[in-house]
């Protein structure tokens, strides 16, 4: 995801600007997420972009602390942030590639909308998740299942990549990214209908307690 930095930065203001593609399933989406919140929750974002879930979810949280590999995206965030004068949400450039910058068992709950295809290691950041999650503590993730489907999305994805239209993307389906939460420790994992598509699984998991 680091090689792709570049990419996200140049495309970060039109990021910003563009308008959600189904307000309906990302409205259930926060509507599950929210209610896995309590007023003193540490919560980790994976991937937050400009930060919009986050500084919508502030007021039902205890702190977010929200990453994402783009420091144009994260400048755009803070700039948000303080327009917006929300407090308990800290943005920070960064990954969960190498080792974690939080300390283990650290957060209540993690979020990661979107960003799980666009890992260079799903599993070693299942695994990095799991760890960085107190006990009992959620992961909830909306995750683009391009695998499975008759479409060469790869084929695609790459010719997109030679004129610089797109990132590295990586194919999984529904069964692949439940059985990897699986083997990370993950229990009580469950898919949500949120009426994203046939290529979105929202999914809500538990580290046990």
């Amino acid at each position: 995801m680091t090689a792709d930095a570049k990419f996200w930065d140049d495309i970060a203001e039109k990021y910003a600007a563009k308008p959600v593609e189904n307000v309906t399933a990302f409205e259930r989406k926060k509507a599950i997420t929210r209610e896995r919140l309590r007023p003193g929750s540490t919560v980790l974002e994976i991937g937050c972009g400009t930060g919009s879930l986050a500084l919508e979810m502030s007021p039902f949280a205890g702190h977010i602390h929200a990453m994402d590999v783009s420091g144009e995206m994260i400048r755009i965030a803070n700039q948000k942030k303080q327009a917006q004068g929300v407090t308990n949400v800290t943005f920070r450039q960064g990954t969960l590639d190498g080792p974690a910058p939080y300390e283990p068992e650290h957060f209540d709950s993690a979020w990661a909308y979107s960003i799980l295809h666009l890992v260079p290691d799903r599993r070693r950041t299942l695994k990095t998740v799991f760890d960085l999650l107190k006990p009992g503590g959620s992961f909830i993730s909306s995750n683009v299942c391009l695998g499975g489907t008759w479409v060469p999305y790869g084929a695609i994805i790459t010719v997109l990549r030679w004129f610089g239209k797109a990132p590295v993307v990586h194919s999984y389906d529904r069964e692949t990214i439940l059985r990897e939460m699986r083997e990370a420790g993950f229990v009580e994992i469950e898919e949500r209908e949120v009426g994203g598509g046939k290529m979105v699984a929202f999914v809500v998991a538990k580290k046990p307690g």
